[in-house]
């Protein structure tokens, strides 16, 4: 079934047989068709009757952009973004970014109002048939787009007969029995006053509750004549609509006209709360102008909203500026989504899915109140644009809100409301990318919170500056995110986001069971509210804990999860952050391919907009392209990975690209640059505290000199081993047993070098976690050399020999004898960095429950940690570690 969006219809479609014909021959010939005419002769049901019959050619869909209620140009590819559920954030070239996403579909794109818009619609429709050959666009407009190619097909009146027809339809709704075969001289009579337009015919036909045919018919002569000044010979066809318009207007009484001139305030559909707040009316008065073909109503998942057609709103906003009333209405509608806006706070924490639907379907007027509100001299601009930064966060609307909050934000105002909107851009700057931005940002507006005692935007602003040191300090970002987490402010945002930073500052440390003992509560709260954001971050630790110890089954079937949490959102940043993720797992478990294929569409996407960020995709993208043997592309994307980072500051997504990078400029031949980068990988991960980064930087070292240096490249993949150990990052530990193992087999140790080989193999079987393919050359090479050195009898023997032994089993073989290990097995120097956290904290005196709040553990793994360090430092009870920790500070 092909997807579309396309509205269903309440009323019947009548006539158009011939017109559909030749449409529909059109458009599947050519690219480009925009029906023309003017307002009210049916282009537009025309289009979505035409596209509901030919929805089933277009693999990709049939897609209606309605940009009626547009008014910003930048927001014509966007809104067609959203609408297509194309992943893109405004950037430099917004075009050009969703023109890149639809190059590889089919699909026809229908674009509906473009009169007001005929500059930016052109622009976009030019783009996507210049670089999308697949896409064909159908566009409504009063007049051409102008564009190369463009077929233009004038919308006519309807036939005699046809407009007949539907004025019986229509008077038949408005009244049930309604005999047309006595009055059908007076319906020819009306039709034929109204050139046949479906508009006109409609707005007649509502009347017949209350006039007959021919009183409509007298009616609608005198307005023409007061119109055309005389005898009623060829008026054109907008006048025609216009006297259509001021006569159905003048029907209405007092009350009506009033509700219906207001109405023209709102942007595309609104509830009928918000008609009852704004124009000062009730449901039996929408009725009324609903039955009389003024408003328009639409049902979608069980929600009836209201809307003017264009042609109808213009109308009423005319009306509306010659009341006078138009300032005082456009305050009312400010406040009235103000207070839902605000109102729909404590909704976004406890039922997120709900209450940010329910702000979207809002979005056009809820952008209209804010550049009404940011244009008066109170706050209630200001307000509303705080109020909106937990939205704009959730649905990743970056350029949008950042725009909005900017211009709200007053450098000289000190209150909490100028905290919150600090904090709201703090936020959405997170999702941009922009590490000094959001910090200096974070810290202005921390003061402020400080200073007016509000919780809620401290515990935020923490939330991002723990964010921004994550890619720097790990110990920071803990530290950080722990503050936050204790602000306790009562926003389940803060408190979970800080929890999830924290995590990842154990996760970047390989210390993966802290890490899940601290997400998985929070993922479990996140999801039962309905925060997908926190919810996919919070179950993405569990990825990287299968992904890292050698559980990549696990790791895939949580990659499998993760999207259907994330992808509702449509955002750049939480979609694309998971798929890089999960594209890492991809090649990791062989299918490289599928990962390229998963980060295609938003790397594309990214290229176009500079502006927006998914955290290490270039990263993913490296290494999958590394993997597949692809060294040009891979050293382009780790390159890009590192140019995050500037001179003077070290970058986490940086750190993780040089190993890579190295490996790929080493396989180019490119051996003194990729030494260079391996030593800079080295001391990065070192400053990083990340050991299996630095036990890859090690690997590369020892790579480059193992032809020269055999013995010190043995000592380096030894080193490497060891961190891996240390940390039970078994998916890595087989790349130690793979380069041991070519080492030996170059220095002759045949036997031994099969051994390896074969753990190695059978480890890779059980995690399922095959050779790359630019390692199997090189691989294939030693093993065909080995069984010609020991013959295909000795060598399957010591084959099986390793394969039966266990990774664990193979490292502590190949670890035992080696002297001083990385950590010896007693005294201060033995404790890891979790153990020497619990020292610490016993040292201030702190409970085995206080530390377990504080390092984010359950008590037992608190009761666990301190019975080792007991063991390795020789101490029996709390008082002893206290003297002993006091005798080795930190």
């Amino acid at each position: 079934m092909t997807v579309h969006n396309l509205p269903v219809s309440l009323t019947s479609f009548v006539g158009r047989g011939q017109e559909l014909g030749e449409i529909e021959a059109l458009v599947s010939g050519r690219r480009l068709v925009t029906l023309a005419g003017v307002g009210g002769c049916g282009k537009t049901r025309l289009a979505v009757e035409l596209a509901t019959r030919v929805k089933d050619r277009w693999p990709d869909g049939v897609w209606l952009v309605d940009l009626g209620p547009v008014t910003d140009p930048d927001q014509v590819p966007r809104l067609t973004a959203a609408t297509l559920k194309v992943l893109l954030e405004p950037g430099s070239a917004p075009i050009d970014a969703l023109a890149a996403q639809l190059r590889q579909k089919r699909l026809l794109l229908c674009l509906d109002t473009c009169e007001h818009l005929l500059d930016p619609a052109a622009a976009l429709t030019d783009t996507v048939l210049r670089t999308c050959p697949e896409v064909s666009i159908m566009a409504t407009s009063r007049e051409p787009l102008g564009v190369a190619g463009e077929t233009v097909w004038r919308v006519p009146s309807l036939k005699e007969d046809e407009a007949v027809e539907l004025f019986v339809d229509r008077a038949s709704l408005a009244a049930p029995g309604f005999d047309v075969h006595t009055t059908q001289t007076d319906v020819r009579a009306v039709c034929e006053q109204v050139d046949n337009i479906p508009l006109a015919v409609e707005l007649a036909a509502a009347w017949v509750r209350a006039l007959s045919p021919a009183q409509i018919a007298a009616g609608l002569a005198d307005r023409f004549r007061v119109l055309a000044g005389g005898a009623r010979r060829a008026i054109p066809r907008h006048q025609t609509l216009q006297a259509s318009m001021e006569w159905s207007h003048a029907l209405l009484d007092d009350d009506e006209k009033a509700v219906f001139r207001r109405m023209a305030v709102f942007s595309g559909t609104f509830t009928l709360e918000a008609a009852e707040a704004v124009c000062d009316s009730e449901l039996a008065m929408i009725g009324r102008l609903v039955d009389k073909s003024l408003v328009s109503v639409r049902e979608n998942d069980g929600h009836v909203r209201y809307r003017l057609l264009d042609t109808v709103r213009q109308y009423a906003q005319e009306r509306l500026d010659a009341s006078g009333e138009t300032e005082t209405i456009r305050d009312r509608h400010l406040d009235h989504y103000l207070r839902e806006v605000e109102a729909a706070q404590d909704g976004l924490e406890t039922d997120q899915d709900t209450w940010r639907r329910e702000l979207l379907s809002q979005q056009d007027n809820i952008n209209a109140a804010l550049d009404r509100g940011l244009s008066t001299k109170d706050d209630r601009g200001r307000r509303l644009a705080a109020a909106m930064a937990r939205q704009w966060f959730i649905t990743g609307q970056v350029h949008a809100g950042l725009d909005f909050l900017r211009r709200a934000a007053d450098p000289a105002d000190r209150s909490s409301l100028q905290s919150r909107l600090l904090a709201g851009i703090a936020l959405l700057g997170m999702l941009s990318g922009r590490m000094v931005f959001i910090d200096e940002v974070a810290r202005q507006g921390l003061e402020l919170a400080a200073e007016n005692g509000d919780d809620v935007a401290r515990g935020r602003c923490l939330t991002a500056m723990a964010f921004t040191a994550f890619f720097s300090d790990f110990e920071k970002c803990e530290a950080v995110a722990r503050e936050a987490h204790e602000v306790r402010s009562g926003d389940p945002f803060t408190e979970d986001f800080a929890a999830i930073m924290a995590a990842y500052s154990f996760t970047a440390r390989n210390r993966h069971e802290e890490a899940i003992a601290i997400a998985r509560p929070v993922y479990e709260r996140s999801a039962a509210r309905g925060d997908r954001f926190c919810a996919a971050f919070a179950y993405c630790i569990e990825l990287w804990a299968g992904l890292e110890t050698g559980d990549l089954r696990r790791a895939t079937e949580v990659g499998e999860g993760l999207l259907p949490i994330v992808g509702p959102l449509g955002d750049y940043f939480a979609v694309g952050t998971m798929t890089a993720n999960i594209a890492l797992v991809a090649g990791m478990t062989g299918n490289i391919a599928a990962g390229l294929k998963m980060l295609e569409g938003i790397v594309r996407s990214i290229d176009e907009t500079p502006d927006v960020d998914a955290v290490a995709f270039e990263h993913s993208m490296g290494m999958l392209h590394l993997w597949d043997g692809d060294l040009d592309d891979a050293v382009r994307w780790l390159e890009r990975g590192i140019s995050r980072m500037t001179t003077d500051t070290r970058h986490w997504t940086a750190t993780r690209c040089f190993p890579g990078l190295a490996a790929g400029l080493r396989l180019l031949g490119r051996l003194e640059e990729a030494a260079e980068v391996a030593a800079k990988g080295v001391r990065l991960a070192e400053e990083h505290k990340s050991p299996y980064i630095l036990a890859d930087a090690l690997d590369e070292q020892a790579f480059l000199i193992r032809d020269t240096d055999p013995g010190r490249a043995r000592d380096l993949h030894h080193q490497a081993l060891s961190l891996r150990r240390e940390v039970r990052v078994h998916t890595y530990t087989v790349r130690s047993l793979d380069a041991l193992a070519h080492l030996e087999a170059a220095v002759g140790n045949h036997a031994e070098a099969v051994r390896l080989l074969g753990t190695a193999s059978s480890a890779r079987e059980a995690m399922g976690h095959p050779l790359p393919p630019v390692d199997l050359k090189e691989h294939e090479a030693v093993v065909a050399a080995l069984r010609g050195h020991l013959g295909d009898d000795e060598f399957l023997s010591l084959w099986d020999d390793g394969a039966a032994r266990s990774l664990d089993d193979a490292v502590a073989a190949l670890t035992r004898g080696r002297g001083p290990r990385n950590r010896p097995q007693a005294g201060w120097a033995s404790l890891t960095p979790t153990e020497l956290d619990v020292v610490r904290l016993v040292a201030e005196g702190l409970s085995n429950p206080e530390i377990a709040t504080r390092l984010y553990m359950s008590r037992g793994t608190v009761k666990a940690h301190l019975t080792h360090i007991y063991a390795k430092l020789a101490v029996t009870n709390r008082t002893e570690l206290a003297i002993l920790a006091a005798a080795n500070p930190a």
